[in-house]
């Protein structure tokens, strides 16, 4: 199933075909709509009752799609049920030709101490946190299905939740504040995927085939992934640390309506400018490539790069499904805040 490649792409090929929407910031987080005329209506949406999903054995998710459409299972889908069960999540991408049922054997556990089977049905889909995906990705080639245990407990330490290998302990806690970044950040017409900024730094680039699955995967990325690592970064801040560096005030003195919408149109125009400028420098910078997988000719791929990690999904040349994540230590430093202006 795995196998190294010489050729290598680029965050350009990735975003070929689409342009940038008005950036949408609210607290600590911002995200760049990415919006094209281009559609692919080959491809099933995971999350609107179509595939059914069961766990055949610990580590092994099962997916049933009964349409003609190739489903893509996105990278670091995840399902936490009910039933006494144990929630799994993927830990790559998966791909299940129309027609098709497929078990995913490197899946993995993200209820420790829980026993028993997911019965074969429709579930809400989330995606893994942030700080959990790299992990997850690192880890793609194994079949422990215990593997994520530790991750997942030191992610719930930092956020005040007991330290075990149990998922749901971080959404139960923060459920309010978790559903509070679905309802402010939307998605708009014709958008196929989008740009994530937290505290002024690119974190992620998502892609989809069409705006229906693109319409059913940003609850799942914008709640349970970016929102957790938005929820890290504002308690390790608190309550008085200044914005990030891409949010931008609105001008003190307006004596009028139209100086305040004048202000706010500034300030909009503003905080786009600098969010260009540290996006600008991705396009060009390539990214090794690890084929995992072919199915009904799309091929997944695996890239790597210095400051990131994903993967995409390619019909031919062209890249029809994309989740990049930015690595957990180079959010850390400083040197790639700074860049050129940003075109697609």
């Amino acid at each position: 199933m795995f196998g190294k490649v010489k050729d290598r792409t680029s965050m350009a090929e990735v975003l070929r075909g689409t342009r940038a929407g008005r950036i949408q910031s609210v607290g600590y987080m911002q995200v760049i709509p990415l919006i094209s005329n281009l559609t692919d209506d080959r491809f099933v949406s995971p999350t609107e009752g179509q595939a059914r999903v069961s766990t055949t054995g610990y580590g092994t998710l099962d997916f049933d799609n009964p349409s003609e459409a190739v489903l893509i299972v996105p990278c670091h889908a995840g399902y936490v049920v009910k039933q006494a069960a144990q929630d799994h999540a993927m830990s790559h991408a998966g791909l299940v030709a129309g027609g098709k049922r497929r078990a995913f054997n490197t899946a993995v556990c993200i209820q420790q101490n829980q026993g028993g089977l997911i019965r074969h049905g429709n579930y809400r889909m989330l995606i893994l946190p942030f700080p959990l995906r790299e992990p997850a990705l690192k880890l793609r080639k194994k079949r422990e299905y215990n593997r994520l245990w530790h991750a997942i407990g030191a992610f719930n330490r930092t956020l005040g939740v007991p330290a075990w290998g149990h998922l749901e302990y971080f959404l139960n806690r923060f459920r309010k504040e978790l559903d509070q970044f679905v309802a402010e950040f939307e998605c708009v017409p014709k958008q196929l995927g989008a740009i994530i900024l937290v505290d002024g730094r690119v974190v992620g680039i998502e892609r989809a085939p069409n705006h229906d699955y693109w319409r059913s995967v940003w609850p799942c990325l914008i709640r349970e992934c970016y929102g957790s690592l938005a929820i890290q970064v504002a308690r390790s801040r608190g309550e008085t640390s200044p914005p990030p560096s891409t949010r931008v005030p609105l001008a003190e003195t307006t004596d009028s309506l139209d100086e305040l919408a004048d202000a706010v149109a500034d300030a909009a125009a503003e905080e786009e400018r600098r969010a260009e400028t540290i996006v600008r420098e991705l396009l060009m910078e390539p990214f090794a490539t690890e084929v995992d997988d072919h199915v009904a000719g799309l091929t997944l791929e695996t890239l790597s790069h210095a400051r990131f990690a994903g993967q995409v999904v390619r019909d031919g040349e062209r890249v029809v499904y994309a989740s990049i994540l930015a690595k957990r230590r180079r959010l850390l430093e400083q040197e790639w805040e700074r860049a050129a202006a940003f075109s697609i």
